[in-house]
């Protein structure tokens, strides 16, 4: 014999009192009184019992609220609500705290409304194409057997808060369109749900399934399955979600596979552990990873969506991609995802030119990154600073960062231009303090709410000097360029350094841009040759070239005569100095001053000091812009 549900309240509605179901809160049986009748339909005796039968084909309105209800008896009641074969109609239905005893089936029966709180169903149970024209409310009833809801129309919220399976429970081809609850469910074995289009709220929270849970082909509307626990294989394919997902502080334990997902809002697994080598696929507004803990391997192919790594704690490899070529999907999902695809494309976010199914990195905040690898995704708004091991981060495929922009402006007197190269979120929101309108003039973009937000010059500093790093064990040299150019940008706004270490960066900065500015270097190499040019012909070269005088005393008895040379001193030039012989002398002691030799070339006193200048400053000049060449082009 069957029990009722264990640990009751005594029931609300008057009982019958006797029977030999025991309970714990109150003895005997809690089935609700029959009308005008002092014990439940149960416990009438036959003539009682067929009168109840013969009223309750005429409204239908069934009320077994605690009774044990019999395969025999079960089949009394379907017989005299059915109407020439067709299907059972129940009218408003009550089973609270009803056992049904071995098999049972609602196959094509329907409700004005269901109550089935706290029941218990012993054997297998099926509701077959039924029809609930109101809610449907199975909170805390128990199913010991396999459970099957397949087809049928619903026209009111489904209720299964706390209910537990025991056997296999089966959802197909279902359309819940006011809303389903699933929260706080036991399933010892497999959950699925299979073609079904589940609107309204599908809440699936603080539930326990050991069993397999398989969503295939569904489309659900705002979904939570926060705080779950799933100790069985997870599966999501080809499944839809028209708002956002939470999976907030749940677990997942087995191997588990989460795609195809379509989510037009944001997913949530803030919070989420994973505990087994897991693969999702997923087209998304935005990804929240906030605090997760990935405890094996974890693979992340999205779409679209701005993922946030803030705080997330990886044990094992850790893979985030973006997934160009996505699998199939149903019709109405790939439709789904082609209308998101054109909402995101008008999106900011989306404003830089590139691809917008491309995913976005948006936070690394507190991050290990030793175990991370990120391939073909964009991290223009990525935040650095605060993640650890920067420097063993792995980046492959075509990735981007965000560029310095291009404005022309004048600095003084003098034109300048920001050199072009990459930057990290963090500076440009540093950049952008700067300034004393909400747009500065250098066109870095909004400020930041709060100051607050925008890390250190010495983080910053640290931040780069680590991506440098990264890049530099990959054998992208230029790629590690621009975080040096970033890590120097730092150190010499930074009052960290000492004043004559920021002059000497500031000198560094303004002759080569940090010896990666070939055509700086180059700009300045020529300017300098030009000027030492223009000296050589002003103040360097004599008027005419001196003339060597030999003097000698001849011996008036004869025999060997000695000679002295004498060479007058180079005259200052007066005249018209910018002539073309002059101009062919100055370029010839320039040159060769680029290359550390000495020219011969006879040179007045200042003209000395201006070859040795030369010979110090434009060999330095020409070397900066070998190397910063050389730096853009090594591999």
């Amino acid at each position: 014999m069957s029990q009722s549900p264990p640990n009751l309240d005594p029931p609300v509605w008057p009982s019958c009192g006797h029977g030999s179901v025991p309970t714990t809160n109150t003895n005997g049986c809690r089935g609700v009184l029959a009308p005008g009748r002092d014990t439940c339909l149960v416990h009438l005796d036959e003539t009682d019992r067929n009168h109840y039968l013969g009223n309750l084909s005429t409204d239908g309105r069934v009320d077994l609220r605690g009774c044990t209800i019999t395969v025999n008896l079960w089949r009394r009641v379907n017989a005299v609500l059915r109407s020439e074969g067709s299907p059972p109609s129940f009218g408003h239905a009550r089973f609270d705290e009803a056992v049904f005893e071995g098999d049972v089936t609602f196959d094509g029966a329907s409700f004005d409304g269901a109550s089935f709180t706290n029941s218990v169903f012993t054997g297998k149970s099926s509701f077959i194409n039924p029809r609930f024209t109101s809610y449907g409310n199975f909170s805390g009833a128990r199913f010991d057997g396999a459970v099957n809801f397949d087809g049928g129309q619903y026209k009111g919220p489904m209720l299964f808060s706390q209910a537990t399976f025991l056997g296999d429970a089966t959802f197909r081809n279902l359309t819940f369109p006011m809303g389903s609850w699933f929260s706080r469910i036991r399933a010892d074995k497999s959950i699925s749900f299979r073609n079904c289009k589940l609107h309204g709220n599908f809440w699936c929270e603080e539930s326990e399934i050991a069993g397999s849970t398989y969503f295939a082909d569904c489309s659900l509307g705002p979904a939570s399955l926060a705080g779950a626990t799933f100790t069985g294989e997870v599966t999501f394919e080809r499944v839809s979600f028209t708002d956002d997902c939470s999976f907030e502080r749940s677990h997942i334990n087995p191997s588990s596979v989460f795609g195809s997902i379509v989510c037009e809002g944001t997913l949530n697994l803030t919070s989420a552990t994973v505990t087994s080598s897991t693969v999702m696929d997923i087209s998304a507004a935005e990804i929240r990873l906030n605090d997760a803990i990935l405890q094996e391997t974890f693979t992340l192919r999205a779409r679209y969506a701005d993922i946030d790594l803030t705080r997330a704690r990886l044990f094992f490899p850790c893979t985030i991609t973006t997934d160009y070529v996505p699998s199939e999907r149903p019709d109405e999902a790939h439709l789904r995802e082609l209308a998101f695809l054109a909402a995101t494309t008008n999106q900011p976010m989306h404003h830089w030119g590139h691809d917008p199914t491309t995913a976005s990195i948006v936070s690394l905040r507190g991050v290990d990154a030793s175990f991370l690898l990120l391939s073909d995704v964009d991290l223009i708004r990525c935040e650095f600073a605060g993640a650890h091991h920067l420097d063993q981060l792995r980046l492959e495929g075509y990735w981007r960062l965000g560029e310095a922009p291009i404005v022309d402006k004048w600095h003084g007197i003098l034109p300048y231009t920001p050199a072009r190269r990459l930057v990290i979120e963090e500076e440009r929101k540093w950049r952008s303090l700067r300034s004393r309108g909400v747009y500065d003039k250098w066109g870095w973009g909004r400020r930041p709410g709060r100051e607050l937000d925008v890390p250190g010059l010495a983080t910053l500093t640290t931040v780069y000097r680590q991506l440098r790093k990264a890049r530099e064990d990959a054998k992208d040299e230029p790629g590690a360029a621009d975080f040096y150019y970033g890590e120097m940008e730092m150190r010499r706004h930074s009052h960290k350094w000492s004043r004559a270490e920021r002059w000497l960066l500031q000198i560094y900065w303004l002759l080569s841009g940090y010896g990666l500015r070939a055509s700086r270097a180059l700009a300045w190499l020529i300017a300098s040759v030009l000027a030492t040019i223009l000296l050589m012909m002003s103040f360097g070269l004599p008027q005419a070239t001196p003339k060597q005088e030999a003097t000698g005393i001849v011996p008036a008895t004869g025999g060997p005569v000695s000679f002295e040379l004498e060479k007058e001193a180079p005259r200052n030039p007066t005249g018209d100095r910018f002539t073309t012989d002059r101009f062919e002398k100055s370029l010839n002691v320039t040159l060769n001053s680029v290359a550390f030799r000495s020219s011969g070339q006879d040179l007045t006193t200042s003209g000395g000091y201006i070859e040795m200048a030369s010979r110090l400053f434009e060999p330095i000049l020409l070397g900066l812009a070998m190397f910063a060449i050389r730096g853009r082009v090594k591999r």
